[in-house]
């Protein structure tokens, strides 16, 4: 039979390094990223705290736990901080202006332009962007999870707005997937939004943005998934350097109760 473990007194905590499905909520999101101007950097996701080691701690800056242990000198962080590196800014208390500014040195956007002043640019939702960002760069599927309602869509509406710069032409396709949605619909979907890609590539530079929303809700989730992992459409390679960037956002899924399924 079955190993049997005990598992009482342990805590969610001593487990999550275990566990493959993580709650973006309940991580530390700790980036440096290099910005395109290839000479700056960007510290977001944690601070840096000298230890009792003589050594420097990176934590996390709303709880203050400590993500990693010495991940440097203190020497060094004594001659970066003469340098002038930005280290331990919070972003949340930045002017609007400051964090547009610092999110478009990471994206490579030379001439921001606040593309809805009313969405809330907290320093959650700016590590999203970021997140996402750094996936389209390394060719890593991006699948976002969250209920009905919660921002998904106006997150990515921002990401691309603010990529656009105020250029008049459209670079993200928003596909409402339903039951009734079938391969071929999300195929011509594809082939659309590719189109509109190689425009947007050729003409103005940026990446264009294909949008499955509530992809799992239907049964052609097998061709959104050949899309998006494997970059194909019926077998055939999509278009090489085309600037199209594929999401799918799906609902949490949820284990029904017994008597919940007794009602079904």
């Amino acid at each position: 039979g079955r190993l049997q473990m005990d598992l009482t007194g342990v805590r969610d905590e001593d487990l999550a390094h275990c566990m493959i499905r993580k709650r973006w909520e309940k991580e530390p999101h700790p980036y440096i990223f290099f910005n395109n101007d290839h000479v700056s950097m960007t510290f977001i996701g944690f601070h840096l705290q000298l230890n009792d080691q003589n050594s420097v701690d990176a934590i996390d800056p709303t709880s203050k736990r400590v993500i990693k242990t010495n991940v440097m000198t203190r020497v060094l962080y004594e001659d970066l901080k003469l340098q002038r590196v930005p280290f331990n800014i919070n972003f949340d208390s930045l002017p609007r202006g400051e964090k547009i500014e610092r999110l478009c040195n990471v994206l490579g956007i030379e001439w921001p332009v606040d593309p809805d002043e009313t969405y809330e640019l907290t320093t959650d939702n700016i590590l999203k962007m970021l997140a996402i960002h750094m996936r389209f760069r390394c060719g890593i599927p991006v699948i976002i999870m969250g209920e009905t309602g919660c921002g998904k869509t106006r997150l990515i509406k921002f990401l691309c707005e603010l990529q656009r710069s105020g250029v008049a032409t459209e670079n993200m396709k928003l596909v409402k997937v339903h039951g009734g949605t079938s391969s071929e619909m999300i195929y011509n979907k594809v082939r659309e939004a590719e189109d509109i890609a190689l425009i947007n590539k050729q003409h103005y530079g940026f990446d264009s943005v294909l949008f499955f929303d509530e992809a799992n809700t239907t049964e052609a989730i097998s061709s959104i998934k050949e899309v998006l992992c494997d970059r194909t459409v019926k077998g055939k390679r999509l278009t090489q350097h085309s600037g199209l960037q594929i999401i799918a956002a799906c609902n949490p899924y949820r284990k029904h109760t017994d008597e919940m399924i007794q009602r079904l």
